[in-house]
């Protein structure tokens, strides 16, 4: 893993389950504006979402999301919660995470990138070439 590289590994629980679900949550510096989430769906399958960080960190605070990714916060019995849900033409799914869990990753990528200052990490002649490159 780079050092720029940000990295949470855990199991989240799903929805009204207590069924447990491997996932790879990682953030890289080079790649400021995005997080990337993994959901491991079987032994040798994973299924990979990829989103804005501030949509992260602005669900922490307030629902947050009207696309494919909503973000959540609530207490359910004095357990601070995000709910997680993602969507696509395959179907849904909904997860709790653990508030304070998330928000330590968020933090871990604050720590690496604050806000406002994605752009000097991120390079958009690279972006550019590889998207122009056909």
């Amino acid at each position: 893993m780079a050092a720029n590289t940000v990295r949470l590994e855990r199991f989240i629980t799903l929805t009204n389950e207590a069924a447990p679900v491997y996932s790879c949550w990682s953030y890289r510096a080079d790649d400021p504006y995005a997080i990337t989430v993994e959901f491991q769906t079987s032994p040798e399958t994973w299924v990979t979402w990829v989103f804005a960080r501030d949509l992260l960190l602005a669900g922490l605070k307030a629902p947050a999301g009207i696309g494919d990714v909503r973000f959540v916060p609530f207490e359910d019995q004095g357990d601070r919660l995000l709910l997680f849900q993602v969507e696509s033409d395959e179907g849904r799914a909904s997860w709790f995470l653990n508030r304070e869990d998330a928000e330590a990753f968020a933090n871990m990528t604050l720590d690496a990138v604050p806000v406002e200052q994605e752009e000097d990490q991120f390079d958009i002649d690279m972006l550019l070439a590889d998207i122009t490159d056909v």
